[in-house]
């Protein structure tokens, strides 16, 4: 499908320890490591593993409201605490407008830590925040999705312009959209169980 990528796992695990290498390279040692729920949580395990750092914090964002109504500003859902004098790494998947990224660091900065950086695996060229650390910078903006969001973007796609109750069709869309991205892990009867859980949670919307 145009301006859509699936990142596979081994480019994915590979993008990771880039990420990672030019942390540690940049001298740039935290003392807590923060992830971005729920895409920045396997880069930012696989970093802290990486870097040894031992405290690490999720942050859940709000970026949907009522009959899914984007918000003007993403909310903070989970907030860690005791952060005062420390140097933080707040890691996600992707930079695609910025925003996420400069509402943490202003929510963060109230707690007065020693140092706030970020890291990122992409950067998309729509950011108005450009992060410390990242991977790869997308000249073109398109829509990526990581091998740790298989199920929820391919149910996501394969709901467009169908019915919920017309799971036959449904499932036929996952199907085709698996081999189109030649997703291989996990198994598409993986995939297919899973979907169940999106159609349930979507089928009142």
């Amino acid at each position: 499908m145009e301006n859509i990528e699936y990142i596979p796992w081994s480019k994915a695990i590979k993008l990771c320890y880039k990420l990672a290498e030019k942390i540690l390279d940049s001298k740039y040692v935290p003392d807590t490591i923060i992830a971005v729920l729920r895409g920045g949580a396997i880069p930012a395990l696989i970093i802290s593993d990486y870097l040894g750092v031992e405290e690490f914090y999720g942050m859940r964002v709000k970026h949907w409201g009522i009959a899914s109504k984007k918000l003007d500003k993403p909310v903070i859902l989970q907030m860690p605490e005791n952060l005062k004098h420390k140097k933080l790494l707040i890691v996600d998947e992707v930079a695609d407008t910025g925003l996420t990224l400069k509402t943490i660091i202003e929510e963060l900065k109230k707690q007065k830590p020693q140092d706030i950086k970020t890291a990122v695996l992409h950067v998309k060229p729509t950011t108005k925040y450009m992060p410390d650390y990242y991977v790869e910078y997308l000249k073109e903006w398109r829509w990526i999705f990581y091998p740790w969001s298989v199920s929820e973007t391919l149910s996501s796609l394969a709901r467009r312009g169908s019915s919920i109750r017309d799971l036959d069709k449904i499932y036929d869309k996952v199907r085709e959209l698996a081999r189109s991205f030649n997703i291989v892990e996990p198994d598409i009867k993986v995939i297919l169980k899973s979907i169940k859980t999106y159609i349930e949670k979507y089928k009142n919307i």
